[in-house]
């Protein structure tokens, strides 16, 4: 097998196993954003997640951005937590879903602080280093391959990412779900012109309408705002780097996701079920796609370039890789796995999967990806509505 049975990873409370052992600065409202940004400078070692709103969000709006929030809190990478919250009501509701997976979780609001933000980052930075002192007394331990879920993402596109990349990152998304294992792509625009394939892939009749729905649904938002989905896609990068049509684009961003059966079709964030291939809907961003498919489980995310993109999830480490040797020659620090002697006919495509598992794995096991080392790192929460 290309994968082996096991790896070395973080055992949850919950059951769940981590890749990462987080310490996650959480700060739920866009009030303790300036607060939550000293505490990571004096906690370098910590991960700060910052959503930038929290207040005056309405119905669906309100209740995926809670979720993700909890997900990201109760995240196989998250081992402990620091919640920042503007009041104690909000701090006691997110607290208290990160203690019920029993994770360490600390929890503070500029309200019980009295308003005084600086007590309460004192606080809270005297909370963060017992924490850390506290994950770091913990080990890893042998966890089965099948726990695994990985996300995959392909950012400013090229030729050689429907070529190459994109069908090796499938490659290694068959390896992991031959495994037991699942995986998962989104960005449900670039769905588009491959609808009859995806649904032909499709466990079921329901599954296939499902995503059909997700597509029809994404086509009239566009449509509501006078955008129609068809131009302007692709865009002048990837016609820069010889994507012509979006048809071209769309057969190659299918291609991430490897030959599965299609299991399901996940609304955004919503939490991957089991083994198998799932699609999620999502916007075409990829830091709002990636975000929404960590929230969904996803401990890792495999992330193709043509041109390149530094972004990287905060709590998924983010393996990038390019096919585009221009690309890898310009900006190695961001290149994770270098699959460009396919792309040169240096080698077959296929060669490139065992030394590609071997660096996902290494990754699952605790070595940095390019973006863990830039710190260019973070999560974005999609908006469904406005607020008042």
């Amino acid at each position: 097998m290309i994968l082996p049975d096991a790896f070395q990873g973080y055992r949850r409370a919950d059951g769940r196993a981590g890749i990462r052992n987080h310490l996650l600065i959480l700060s739920v409202c866009g009030l303790n954003g300036p607060g939550a940004r000293k505490l990571a400078a004096a906690l370098p070692r910590a991960v700060p997640v910052f959503s930038p709103y929290g207040r005056g969000q309405l119905g669906a709006d309100a209740k995926f951005h809670r979720d993700v929030l909890v997900a990201l809190g109760t995240h196989p990478n998250t081992g402990a937590v620091i919640v920042l919250a503007p009041d104690a009501g909000l701090r006691a509701l997110y607290q208290q879903q990160i203690e019920d997976t029993g994770r360490a979780a600390a929890g503070f609001s500029l309200q019980e602080a009295g308003e005084d933000s600086e007590a309460m980052l004192a606080a809270a930075a005297d909370a963060g280093r017992d924490l850390l002192a506290w994950l770091d007394e913990q080990d890893r331990v042998p966890c089965p391959i099948s726990e695994l879920v990985l996300a995959v993402e392909c950012g400013h596109s090229d030729a050689s990412s429907g070529m190459i990349a994109n069908p090796l990152a499938g490659d290694l998304c068959d390896a992991l779900i031959a495994a037991g294992g699942a995986a998962l792509f989104s960005e449900t625009i670039e769905w588009l012109g491959t609808e009859t394939i995806l649904a032909a892939r499709a466990r079921s009749p329901e599954v296939a309408e499902r995503l059909r729905d997700f597509l029809r649904e994404r086509q009239r938002t566009a449509r509501a705002a006078g955008r129609d989905l068809r131009l302007g896609n692709p865009g002048p990068q990837n016609h820069d780097g010889g994507i012509t049509t979006l048809e071209e684009k769309a057969l190659g961003a299918i291609r991430k996701g490897g030959t599965a059966p299609i299991a399901g079709a996940l609304a955004q964030g919503a939490p991957v079920p089991g083994p198998g291939l799932w699609l999620m809907d999502t916007p075409a961003l990829s830091p709002e796609s990636i975000t929404s498919m960590v929230a969904g489980g996803a401990q890792a995310v495999c992330f193709t370039t043509g041109h390149g993109n530094p972004y990287g999830s905060a709590v998924a480490p983010t393996l990038k890789m390019c096919a585009n040797p221009e690309t890898v020659r310009r900006v190695p620090g961001q290149i994770d796995f270098d699959a460009s002697p396919a792309f040169t006919g240096e080698a077959p495509r296929r060669s490139l999967l065992a030394p590609l598992a071997a660096r996902f794995l290494g990754i699952c096991e605790g070595a940095p990806t390019g973006a863990e080392r830039a710190k260019e790192c973070d999560e974005v929460i999609s908006r469904l509505g406005p607020s008042v």
